[in-house]
Parts: structure tokens; sequence; C-alpha cells
């Protein structure tokens, strides 16, 4: 009976192993939002070891962008990071995970819908956004972004990823 217990406890516990690496594909840019003068860390596997920082000098008027390929809970498993200023540098470039609290993006671009699901057949949220307001990002799936602004939480194509001005 010990035997069925612990090869049963085995089994879930893979089992739980399995589910929370699920990863959702995506395919999207999102701006690294994080304030921390340190830097962003990038780590081997959610929560994981960090394989990579993320940083800009005190004196850039530069951004970073990340490009995810996929979400796991509040983690981005991205496969690029970008330094973006006068001229566009890869800072990092293998594959790590971020988290949620360190993405984002500067808004929306202007008059571009929010739909209610990741498909542009589902009703509309808003039919023309406003560009120029705070949004947050929550989620990922293909090249949708799932996010929170004035209009309500919902879907878009759309990000501004401009930290110098408000996109058109």
């Amino acid at each position: 009976m010990k035997t069925v217990h612990g090869v049963l406890a085995a089994f879930l516990c893979l089992a739980g192993n399995v589910q929370a690496a699920a990863i959702q594909a995506c395919d999207l840019t999102v701006d690294v939002i994080d304030t921390d003068p340190k830097g962003t860390n990038v780590r081997e596997t959610p929560g994981g070891k960090v394989v990579g920082v993320l940083k800009l000098s005190s004196t850039e008027d530069d951004w970073i962008e990340v490009h995810v390929i996929g979400q796991s809970g509040d983690w981005f498993l991205i496969d690029k990071a970008t330094r973006i200023g006068d001229d566009e540098k890869t800072i990092f470039s293998r594959q790590g995970y971020v988290h949620l609290s360190v993405l984002g993006s500067y808004g929306l671009e202007n008059g571009m819908p929010i739909w209610s699901d990741h498909d542009e057949k589902s009703p509309l949220i808003a039919s023309q956004a406003l560009g120029d307001q705070e949004v947050k990002f929550l989620g990922c799936w293909g090249d949708f972004a799932r996010i929170r602004a004035k209009e309500g939480t919902g879907w878009t194509q759309s990000l501004c990823l401009n930290g110098r001005t408000t996109c058109p």
C-alpha cells in the first residue's frame, strides 16, 4: 500500500510540474518598464537562476524591448532583448524568462481596436482606443497582447513601444 501511495504521489508531482511548465506560444514585442537601476533579471527558468541582466546606463534616453515567444503564468519566455534609441543594439540573444511585473508598453497606437478575445472577429471593447493612456500589460496569445486600459480589459495588436513620444 505504501508503494501505491508513493507512486501516486510521484505521479501527481510530475503532473503538477507538467502543468506548471505549460507554455502559451506568443510572438510579440513589449517594453521593459523596470526602473531598478541594477537592471532587469533574465532567468533560466521561471524564478530560477539569473542568466542575464537587461540594463541601460543612467545617462541613456533609450529603452529596452524584448521579443516574447511564450507565457507560463506570470513569466514570459523571451529570445531577444534590444536597446532602442538613436540606433538599435541587441543586448540579449538567447532564451530566458522575465516576470510580468517588469513588462509593459507606453500606451497604444492611437485609434486601434481592443477586442474581447485574441481574435479579430470577437466583439470589440473599443473600436478606436485612445493611444496616449496608461496601459497594463497582462499576457499574450500569438501576436495579441492582453491589456487593461481605460476602455476595459481585452486584447490588442497595437502596443505603443516608443519610449520617447506617443504613438500616432
